[in-house]
């Protein structure tokens, strides 16, 4: 997924609660910083109404989930499938890599499709790009 930087000017109050609240979260705030204030804008815009025109999301997963989608990929090109695989093959690789509940495994696949990691072909088959 492409990221653009974004300079902004906020209170140093704002500021040393946004640090403090990603330190306590994450182990570095190297990484940490982008993904909360992504969400926040993200959350921010939901809320006001403005991304309901929108059929895609606007903030396609957090790079923990980006993460999870590379190991189920990964999971599948080491069971043969280097191309295409079926919506079978992707529930036993998401049941390995992130749990069996139908929900989190069409979740993912969604997510895999919007941040363009793999794309439907036809029927039950998918393309890995």
């Amino acid at each position: 997924m492409e990221k653009v930087q974004l300079k902004v000017y906020i209170t140093p109050e704002l500021r040393k609660s946004l640090y403090e609240f990603v330190k306590a979260k994450y182990e570095s705030m190297h990484g940490g910083l982008s993904v909360e204030v992504q969400n926040a804008i993200a959350h921010w815009i939901g809320e006001q109404g403005l991304a309901a025109h929108t059929k895609t999301r606007i903030n396609p997963g957090t790079p923990r989930v980006q993460a999870k989608i590379d190991e189920i990929i990964k999971w599948l090109r080491s069971k043969g499938f280097t191309n295409q695989f079926s919506m079978q093959s992707w529930r036993k690789a998401c049941i390995h890599i992130v749990g069996s509940d139908n929900r989190t495994i069409l979740k993912y696949l969604q997510l895999a499709k919007e941040i363009g990691k793999v794309k439907h072909y036809a029927g039950a088959v998918w393309e890995i790009v």
